[in-house]
C-alpha cells in the first residue's frame, strides 16, 4: 500500500474528515496501530496547515498528535 511505503520513507499520515460534523479520533483501530495521527475535527485544509507547523519542532508520531489534541 502506498501510505504505508509513505510512511516507511518517513512521512506523516494525518487522517481527517471532509464530512462537516465528522471526527477522527486517535482511540483504538488501524489507525492507532499503524500509527497514523488523528486530525480529530479539523478539516483536511486546517489539518495539514497544523501539521506542516508540527513538522517545524518534530517528526515524531506522538509529539505531532500531542499537537493536535491541543486543537
Amino acid at each position: 500500500e502506498a501510505l504505508l511505503e509513505a510512511q516507511r520513507q518517513g512521512v506523516v499520515i494525518v487522517q481527517s474528515s471532509r464530512t462537516g460534523s465528522g471526527r477522527v479520533t486517535p482511540a483504538g483501530g488501524l489507525r492507532q496501530e499503524r500509527g497514523w495521527v488523528a486530525a480529530d475535527n479539523l478539516p483536511p485544509s486546517k489539518a495539514r496547515i497544523l501539521t506542516m507547523l508540527a513538522l517545524t519542532r518534530t517528526a515524531e508520531v506522538a509529539e505531532i498528535q500531542r499537537i493536535f489534541d491541543e486543537y
